[in-house]
């Protein structure tokens, strides 16, 4: 019996206004480094945003966003079950229904197209888990191998069990006598996979299945059979496979003629048959993919299924309705793996791949025609010619966009940056092929032979029965008449011995046959009450059936209602999910929300701190200025006062001179005399720090040095530096010990009057200097010092740095120095050196008595122009009553010009 898929039967079941559009899916790829910005990025569960680069703008300068609708789309998270189930999973259904189906992946290349197709192992693709479905679901409904048998026009045979076993042995067994080739014993290695469990609950129970797999590419627009076997020649090796032309069967269906069609028994067996094809396959390197597929690959899976017959045992074989297409269903599932488009200035192609690029770019270029005019015609209502005969690919599947199955489409992104400028072509081409309209499919399964649902059901209880209690075995009773004639010869007349002989064996089989007479007549009765409760037992077993049939018939309504229910119920779990999934993704931005506004709260928290620290620090700056200012006011005041009570005193003198006519001396000192008088020398204040070290600061002994020497010194450094700026160095003579600036930071503290170490007297420790010691320095200076590198720096020929004191250090310094750094009131870094002498005591320490402090700070060094002639030399408005500051300062001169102290 053979069969054909008429197309044109299923165009007449088919209603023109049941259509549905091409369902087009998105699957984003992740990212390799997840630091790179992206150009897709997924906003919904079915909508997607397109993020154009900095550099790529409109005609007016502003950069536009686009976004994208999908049926569904996955984003880099998304499993490849997640995606089976979506996009495969109800093509395999209505596989199973008889219906085709045809799902192609669609993208640039190196955007996730055959993982999506093929996937790994222990991840499998859409492939591996189509048959996996399949298989889990026909597994106990296949026919024996060689039942159904194709006859390479597309069409299928149907023989008897007896000659598919005959073919089986001539096929299999007898090949296997022999000793088997090496290519025979290769098997292609397809690692441990992970098979899915998912099943089909729509399998009719009374058909009979198998499946057949086929492996074609479609390479330079020429078909090839992954699958056909090559001649091999010792000489000349295998031969180059030949090309592969399409053509129509009778039904007007699209096939690749003499295209090898497997038929397999389980899911290893075709995934076996797959990588055996998957090896042949155009693959080469290129700029962008190390293995970028340079064909379109497509792997049908095609399932014959025919009903069962009267006795639920074989297929129906009917010779009269041999042609008859009732009798047999075939459904074709198709899935396809596009080449992905390329561009030579990105791939650097050349040769080969080059010519290869442009083919895969004209067919997809085709395809993209093909849907246009489909739309156009759809919406318009024009009567263009779809130009499928342009490419192999469009003509092969010329009848599924033509409404002869369900089409969908998946397209991989590559959400890198760099590929901005192919994804907006793949999106444009994905927004125009959801607008195209494909007639729904009405071929079915069901046959409508007139025979008894549930054959196969009815035909497996029989042979359980048979098995579970086997009919007894028949009785060999015994049908002989009697015992065998004697001897019937008689030797004389007078022989009663043979008579009698003969008289009891004719006796003996008269009571034979009279018993089997009687048991005849009690086994016809037996039979006969027999049949009478066989036909009682039939009434009440059909009446019992005609009640089951009922009950069944309710339970079977029960049940299409309770699976209409759980369908709306799982519609409605699928809604609160989606709300759900919204929901969190709201949650999830509103606490980033939150955690910005946070993060902005605690900035301008921070900036009001720092401002807060920053006007407490210029108050104290300004209040130390006013002191400061107020002190010099209240100094001059009392100067100014002290010569106006001189000039007094000094009138007064020459007055009591002219009055008092002896020369006697003064009851009462005068206050000019009172000042030039010697004061009495105050003794040295005693500072010990943590280390056990004692330092004594004296005013007496406090040395300043003059303000010629400091201007002769910043004249000649300003020279050899040139610098811009001067440098004001100070040496001020030190009042008291509590004037001394963060003496606790070096870790010095006065010292008591009863300390256990009493300092020497400076006057009789005395250094020989003809034993060739020089003067070494003890730099005590603080971790977090700032370097100034300012044009006046101290002249230590031997010293040694510090940033705290142990006694050690002092046991070979015979000078110190303390380096102490503050602000001034305009901001400016002054950076203050408080020298001392380094004196042993008598009980083994050191003391410090200081002597000097030096101030160093950067200053604008001013004008360089000399004063104007006409500004009078002493003008005490524009002089500087203040020693200190007159000798800080020193101006930079010419070349020999001296120095001008202010």
């Amino acid at each position: 019996m053979k069969s054909q898929r008429g197309k044109s039967q299923r165009k007449q079941a088919a209603s023109p206004s049941q259509s549905e559009p091409v369902e087009v899916y998105c699957r984003i790829r992740p990212i390799d480094d997840p630091g790179d910005t992206v150009c897709v990025k997924p906003i919904g569960d079915s909508l997607v945003q397109l993020i154009p680069p900095e550099i790529s703008s409109l005609r007016n300068g502003v950069t536009k966003e686009y976004q994208y609708t999908f049926r569904q789309v996955f984003d880099e998270t998304a499993s490849q079950k997640a995606v089976f189930d979506q996009t495969a999973l109800p093509l395999v259904e209505d596989l199973v229904a008889g219906k085709n189906g045809l799902l192609f992946t669609y993208g640039v290349t190196g955007s996730g197209k055959t993982y999506t197709m093929t996937g790994e192992p222990q991840d499998q693709g859409i492939l591996p888990r189509c048959l996996d479905v399949l298989f889990n679901s026909i597994d106990n409904y296949q026919a024996k191998k060689y039942v159904f048998r194709p006859d390479r026009m597309n069409r299928f045979e149907v023989q008897t069990e007896a000659d598919a076993m005959m073919e089986r042995q001539r096929r299999e067994i007898m090949p296997n006598l022999t000793t088997p080739s090496k290519a025979s014993l290769k098997r292609p290695e397809s690692g441990e996979r992970i098979c899915d469990p998912t099943k089909v609950d729509t399998v009719e129970e009374d058909n009979n299945y198998a499946v057949f797999v086929s492996y074609i590419e479609i390479y330079n627009n020429y078909v090839y059979d992954l699958l056909e076997e090559l001649p091999y020649n010792s000489i000349t090796g295998y031969k180059p496979p030949q090309t592969k032309i399409l053509r129509t069967d009778s039904g007007d269906n699209m096939y690749v003629h003499n295209c090898t069609e497997v038929e397999v028994k389980q899911s290893q067996d075709a995934i076996d048959v797959f990588y055996k094809g998957q090896r042949r396959r155009k693959v080469a390197h290129t700029a962008l993919n190390a293995e970028s597929s340079r064909s379109h690959s497509v792997f049908n899976i095609r399932l014959v299924q025919a009903p069962l017959d009267e006795r639920g045992e074989e297929v129906v074989q009917d010779d009269v309705m041999c042609y008859d297409s009732e009798k047999i269903c075939v459904s074709q599932l198709s899935l396809v793996d596009l080449a992905g488009s390329e561009r030579s200035n990105r791939t650097k192609n050349s040769g080969d791949r080059l010519k290869e690029a442009g083919n895969i770019n004209q067919s997809l270029m085709v395809l993209r025609n093909c849907l246009e005019v489909l739309r156009e015609n759809q919406k318009t209502g024009a009567s263009k010619m779809v130009p499928y005969r342009d490419s192999r690919l469009t003509h092969l599947f010329k009848n599924f966009f033509d409404g002869d199955g369900k089409v969908r489409m998946i397209v991989c992104v590559n959400p890198k940056m760099t590929e901005y400028d192919e994804t907006i072509h793949v999106m444009k081409f994905a927004e125009m092929t959801q607008e195209v309209l494909i007639t729904k499919s009405q071929q079915s399964n069901k046959f409508d032979l007139g025979l008894t649902p549930g054959r196969r059901h009815l035909h497996e209880l029989q042979l359980e029965n048979e098995i579970l209690n086997p009919p007894p075995l028949p009785s060999m009773l015994d049908f002989t008449f009697g015992p065998p004639f004697p001897l019937l010869e008689m030797v004389s007349p007078t022989d009663d011995v043979t008579t009698r002989n003969i008289i009891q064996c004719l006796n003996e089989r008269i009571r034979r046959r009279q018993e089997m007479s009687l048991d005849f007549e009690r086994s016809c009765t037996f039979f006969r009450s027999q049949l009478v409760e066989f036909e009682q037992d039939h009434k009440v077993t059909k009446s019992r059936l005609i009640e089951i049939e009922d009950k069944y018939s309710q339970k079977e309504k029960l049940f299409t209602k309770m699976e209409s229910k759980n369908k709306k119920l799982e519609r409605k779990v699928d809604e609160l999910s989606k709300q759900l999934k919204d929901m969190e993704r709201e949650n999830q931005l509103l606490g980033l929300q939150v955690q910005d506004k946070n993060w902005k709260i605690q900035a301008e928290k921070n900036n009001f701190d720092k401002l807060k620290a920053d006007f407490r620090n210029r108050l104290q700056m300004n209040n130390m200025a006013w002191e400061k200012n107020l002190e010099k006011a209240r100094r001059q005041l009392e100067k100014e006062a002290e010569n106006q009570l001189d000039e007094r005193d000094r009138k007064l003198e020459m007055l009591r001179d002219i009055v008092n006519e002896n020369d006697l001396p003064p009851a009462t000192p005068s206050r000019a005399r009172m000042r030039t008088a010697p004061q009495p020398t105050p003794k040295p204040r005693t500072y010990t720090n943590s280390a056990g070290i004692q330092t004594a600061i004296s005013e007496t002994d406090i040395t300043s040095v003059g303000s010629s020497t400091i201007a002769s010194s910043a004249r000649a450094a300003a020279g050899r530096a040139g610098n811009t700026r001067v440098t004001s160095r100070s040496t001020n003579r030190i009042p008291a010990a509590k004037s001394i600036p963060n003496l606790s930071q070096v870790g010095v503290t006065p010292s008591s009057s009863k300390s256990r170490q009493p300092v020497v007297n400076p006057r009789y420790h005395r250094r020989s200097k003809s034993s060739g010691s020089a003067e070494q320095w003890l730099e005590h200076k603080p971790a977090d010092i700032v370097e100034t590198n300012t044009i006046f720096q101290p002249q230590m020929t031997k010293k040694k740095s510090v940033t705290k004191l142990d006694v050690k250090d002092t046991k070979t310094a015979t000078k110190y120095v303390l380096t102490h750094q503050e602000q001034d009131s305009s901001d400016e870094l002054v950076t203050k050196l408080i020298k001392g002498d380094v004196i042993p005591t008598l009980g083994g320490g050191a003391a410090v008595v200081f002597h000097d402090v030096e101030t160093l700070k950067q200053v604008s060094p001013g004008s360089r122009k000399r004063r104007s002639p006409t500004t009078p030399r002493y003008d005490p408005a524009l002089q500087w009553t203040d020693t200190e500051e007159r000798c800080s300062v020193a101006l930079e001169g010419h070349k020999r010009s001296r120095t001008t102290n202010l």
